[in-house]
């Protein structure tokens, strides 16, 4: 599958906002946005039209959650056959298995979870699952896979805290985390995108 495989702090700089993909150092004082500031606007160009900016806040969610455009489309086809299309969308996106697992604290990025993932490091309910697209469901327990994933994993949940949010629970001794229930629009609501854009990119 084809995949963006260049600087991820560049595309923070454009999007001229944090997307956290690069974890604990989106947090750090090496983040290059902090350091280095917005992509300067080329001489010239035009103040942004609605469907540009309608456009950048639709990449933005995209790249946070690193899928391709065609597998996006399904997610917002899926999603408007619900009343709330833009909170649909985004709880989604976060049911995904390698966005729980990186909300879980094992890992330390989206893309790095997504590796766990597909190198079958991460079990549900007890069984190795290795698509990162997997929709967790509420009440399952997303688990480390043996002692050799823990050795991996291990020492990245050892220096992460719990996750601030409520639908989802830890247990760091035990190596294992649950879904305790399916996210709510109220728990989307830090997501830095305006997803109503996205609706009306898309209503089109």
């Amino acid at each position: 599958m084809a995949r963006y495989i260049g600087p991820k702090c560049k595309r923070c700089r454009k999007a001229k906002e944090k997307l956290f993909l690069r974890g604990d150092k989106c947090l750090s004082d090496k983040c290059v946005l902090m350091k280095r500031g917005e992509e300067p606007e080329v001489r010239g160009r035009r103040r942004m039209s609605a469907y540009s900016i309608q456009l950048r806040e639709k990449q933005k969610l995209r790249m946070m959650y690193g899928i391709l455009e065609a597998q996006f489309h399904n997610y917002f086809l899926k999603a408007a056959k619900t009343r709330n299309t833009a909170a649909s969308l985004v709880i989604a996106l976060e049911r995904r298995l390698d966005n729980v697992v990186f909300r879980l604290g094992f890992a330390g990025s989206r893309t790095q979870a997504r590796q766990f993932v597909r190198h079958g490091h991460i079990t549900v309910n007890g069984r190795r699952v290795s698509i990162p697209s997997y929709p967790v469901k509420a009440s399952q327990t997303v688990g480390i896979n043996g002692p050799d994933s823990l050795k991996v994993i291990g020492p990245i949940l050892a220096t992460k805290e719990a996750p601030g949010m409520t639908w989802l629970s830890v247990n760091p001794e035990r190596g294992t985390g649950t879904v305790v229930r399916v996210p709510t629009p109220e728990d989307v609501k830090d997501i830095p995108c305006n997803t109503q854009l996205i609706v009306e990119l898309y209503s089109k």
